[in-house]
């Protein structure tokens, strides 16, 4: 599982950190060696941040392993904001 925290560091001082938004890429074991298939959830972002359940879902499927894990953040985040 695959998890990106976005927050928000007012002014850039980390004591002040306030989540924005979670985006979660789970395995969902259907994929080779070579390549994997995702299911997405994104947590409700901005001032719905903290309200419960997931916001949006998407799927990727036939991601190459090869590539770095900022590709499958990308194509996660077109999979569940199309």
């Amino acid at each position: 599982m695959v998890v990106v925290k976005i927050e928000l560091h007012p002014g850039g001082d980390p004591e002040k950190a306030r989540p924005l938004g979670l985006v979660v890429i789970s395995n969902d074991g259907t994929g080779s060696d070579e390549q994997g298939n995702y299911d997405v959830a994104l947590a409700h972002s901005g001032k719905y941040y903290g309200k419960k359940g997931v916001y949006k879902r998407g799927k990727v499927r036939g991601f190459r392993r090869a590539l770095s894990p900022y590709h499958l953040i990308k194509m996660a985040l077109e999979a569940a904001l199309q």
